[in-house]
């Protein structure tokens, strides 16, 4: 029902904005389209770090706007001359299409009725191609495939992390068949380009960590359903403090686990790092990890550190979701009891850890190389500044 009301929005939208399709277009306009639905910080992920790419590598050329639930929030932001417009309102839709570049990492492009001369670039919001997307899953309905192929037929632009994400999701899930960008994902940049230690520290001041202090990042994905997954804290940081380390958690949950609430974080050990703005840094500050089904994992694997994988609920993840790759194929240790938990944190052996990640990066046929942004960028001032054929039918 909801991706058919968003078919019908659509419809209606394209009568509505009729007007604004008579307005020029702004040749060096680009737009970011950021993460909508739960609380999360939207000025993040895959986008931030190709927009902070850009204001650094051409300042003051191209116009940038961004759309979110809360402009107020970014008042830093926009004090460096980004501007930003609150989702889902006619001015801002009118802003929109204007822009000669959208950027989104997944948000409007199933739905809304972009302009032919706009070139779309979907940057997607998970690397690898673990867990099954909407798309995919055993209760997809007839709506669901139709907002597919309208997203496969808007996108100009797809970017990839790794070969099995061509095979499975853009050209699987997605049923897209245009150019794709094998350049890996912009935020993963930024962890193969030796800014790890610097994004540590500012972790580490923000939260009041003292600086040898090692950390634990526990970040769950969400789950639909029933059943409810508990993280012990208290006991986990007993387990730790055996290492003859000094150790602080930290906890970040989905932004869709306020409205399933499936994971329960217990003791008070851990501190809620959900609302931290830049995921992309915990994962630097993070010494170990401990996830789920999250695609995180590729992310942090690019690090060689060690993870852990607590899916105590396993065989109905798998009924009610599934996986692209076999789970038993991805790089970290599949753990379904908490005592398998407490014991890895203290006995893990790195050089293996290191081994299977390097082997799962062959398998999954990695693209990240730490030039994404730059390969973005290239495209969008080449888009901006020269005139190019569109795929899907305008002028670039």
């Amino acid at each position: 029902m909801k991706n058919l009301l968003k078919i019908i929005y659509s419809v209606l939208l394209k009568i509505v904005l009729f007007p604004c399709l008579i307005k020029p277009m702004k040749k060096r306009r680009i737009a970011f389209i950021g993460l909508t639905g739960g609380n999360s910080y939207e000025y993040c992920d895959n986008l931030k770090y190709l927009c902070e790419y850009l204001m650094e590598h051409y300042p003051n050329h191209f116009d940038i706007i961004w759309f979110v639930s809360k402009p107020e929030k970014y008042i830093k932001e926009a004090a460096r001359g980004i501007r930003f417009y609150r989702h889902q309102r006619f001015s801002s839709f009118a802003k929109l299409l204007t822009a000669r570049v959208v950027v989104s990492s997944g948000a409007y492009l199933p739905w809304f009725p972009f302009r032919k001369e706009q070139y779309l670039i979907d940057t997607w919001h998970g690397g690898g191609a673990y867990k099954k997307i909407e798309n995919d899953k055993p209760n997809a309905t007839i709506w669901t495939h139709k907002r597919v192929k309208f997203l496969a037929n808007t996108i100009d632009l797809f970017l990839s992390s790794c070969q099995k994400a061509n095979d499975h999701l853009i050209r699987g899930a997605f049923k897209y068949q245009g150019e794709i960008l094998e350049s890996g994902l912009p935020r993963n940049d930024f962890l193969l380009t030796k800014q790890v230690d610097i994004a540590r520290q500012k972790v580490q001041k923000h939260f009041g960590l003292a600086p040898d202090d090692k950390v634990l990042l526990y970040v769950p994905t969400y789950r639909e359903g029933v059943g409810t997954i508990t993280f012990d804290s208290d006991d986990l940081q007993k387990h730790l403090c055996e290492t003859g380390d000094n150790w602080s958690i930290l906890t970040r949950t989905h932004r869709y686990e306020d409205d399933w609430k499936h994971i329960c974080i217990q003791g008070r050990m851990s501190v809620d790092a959900s609302a931290y703005p830049d995921v992309q840094e915990l994962l630097c500050a993070a010494d170990l990890l401990v996830t789920d089904y999250s695609s995180i994992i590729w992310d942090y694997s690019l690090l060689m550190r060690p993870c852990c994988l607590y899916t105590p609920d396993l065989e109905n993840y798998l009924a009610q979701t599934g996986f692209y790759v076999d789970i038993r194929k991805w790089p970290f240790p599949t753990l379904s009891k908490w005592a398998e938990v407490t014991h890895f944190v203290k006995h893990y052996n790195l050089s293996d850890i290191q081994e299977n990640i390097l082997h799962h990066h062959s398998y999954m046929g990695s693209f990240e190389k730490g030039t994404a942004c730059y390969d973005v960028a290239k495209r969008i001032y080449n888009i901006c500044d020269h005139n190019h054929s569109s795929p899907r039918g305008g002028t670039k």
